[in-house]
């Protein structure tokens, strides 16, 4: 059997279990211990001065927080899974605890891979929210609404080049922005609220898109994206910033909004030890096969486990995943071949871009996208959202 046909296979059997409560997998365990310093500056600079506890005291996120805590029998049917996929010892001892994250990741393992020792989150853009126009959430028109909840890393947040007078692209169309940090909603433009960086975002320009095309009426955007991260620190299990998510989609219920589409784009991080043989903290890596193979699982385990805790939100969105590799380096196949057997229409998960594809020339610094990269990679999201919606009747 192949890797795709037993991935959706396996993705079959878990989501049959899902609705059983049994299960002794720790999800969102409590936090109580602050280690926000790294070997890499770009994750430190996302960084506030870290705090023990829950992220919001907002009564609708903690009660999320529960809800997805008291459904963790999938998690457990994940990992029984994916730790049965390979019959090799190496593989099996790699894919377990925080083996791999110690092969691949150098003294960055335990800050990555979990723990309640990893709490690092990002600060409130302040001066962007001073400059933003308020509207309230309840005056956004709801026909033809379109809410995208987008999450993932640096390339879909506030990353994108300015043009060559240092003029962010502003959109034409008037749409709204939700800002995770005070939950209310503001006129879209650049930079978004409530994700990392200060720099053009491509779902400003998405928004546009989809409006010019037909495709929504009006838009609203949720970022929860932060710069540098990687996929396990987004897992319901020992990863730092799920939280975020549930924040964030906690807040729009708060609004009576709930998201139309999930957009994630990640993966540059994870590919980063394959495709360069080192880890960000200067460590050279002897990456063999075997590391490779549970690299590819463990990439697997960590999406199927970030799926699995928005259904346990009860988030029924589609959730499009893009494939994405590709910075300063070459594109890493390791972690596209994980990236391409997570769709499964059968489950609501669809393939976003190949935003590979957009190559160097278009990348400001080798990774991050130029004013023509951004408009290239919005075009290519405006595209996937077309193709499904022109197909399925949930199309708002």
């Amino acid at each position: 059997m192949n890797l795709r046909v037993s991935i959706v296979v396996l993705v079959a059997a878990w989501f049959a279990s899902f609705a059983a409560t049994a299960g002794a997998a720790e999800v969102l365990p409590a936090r109580d211990v602050c280690q926000p310093t790294t070997a890499a500056r770009t994750r430190d600079g996302n960084c506030v001065p870290c705090a023990v506890g829950p992220i919001s005291t907002r009564p609708g996120f903690l009660a999320l927080l529960e809800q997805v805590r008291t459904r963790r029998a999938a998690f457990a049917d994940i990992d029984r899974r994916i730790d049965g996929a390979s019959g090799d010892p190496e593989v099996q001892s790699l894919l377990q605890g925080r083996n791999l994250a110690h092969a691949l990741y150098g003294s960055d393992a335990d800050f990555i891979a979990g723990g309640n020792a990893s709490r690092c989150l990002t600060g409130d853009n302040e001066a962007a929210r001073a400059r933003a126009t308020p509207i309230a959430c309840d005056a956004i028109p709801r026909e033809g609404l379109v809410v995208l909840l987008t999450a993932g890393q640096s390339n879909i947040s506030n990353t994108g080049a300015p043009d060559q007078s240092g003029r962010f692209y502003q959109p034409h169309n008037r749409f709204y922005n939700f800002d995770r940090f005070d939950g209310r909603c503001y006129v879209a433009r650049n930079p978004l609220l409530g994700t990392t960086g200060d720099g053009e975002n491509v779902a400003t320009r998405l928004g546009d898109e989809l409006i010019d095309r037909g495709l929504a009426k009006t838009v609203l955007i949720a970022p929860a994206a932060i710069g540098g991260t990687y996929l396990e620190e987004w897992r319901a299990r020992g990863g730092k910033y799920f939280e975020v998510l549930l924040a964030t989609i906690a807040g729009l219920r708060d609004a009576g909004l709930e998201p139309s589409a999930v957009l994630w784009h990640q993966g540059e991080s994870n590919a980063f030890a394959f495709s360069t043989n080192g880890a960000e903290d200067g460590t050279h890596l002897q990456v063999t096969p075997k590391m490779k193979e549970a690299g590819r699982l463990s990439y697997l385990r960590n999406y199927l486990e970030i799926v699995a805790g928005l259904r346990a939100a009860d988030v029924t969105a589609p959730i499009f995943v893009a494939t994405a590799t590709l910075c300063g380096s070459i594109p890493d196949e390791i972690i596209r071949s994980a990236q391409a057997v997570v769709p499964n229409p059968a489950l609501g998960v669809h393939p976003g871009p190949d935003t590979d594809q957009i190559g160097l020339t278009l990348r400001h610094d080798g990774c991050h996208m130029s004013r023509a990269g951004t408009e290239l990679h919005a075009r290519m999201w405006a595209d996937r959202l077309a193709e499904f919606w022109k197909s399925d009747a949930r199309r708002p």
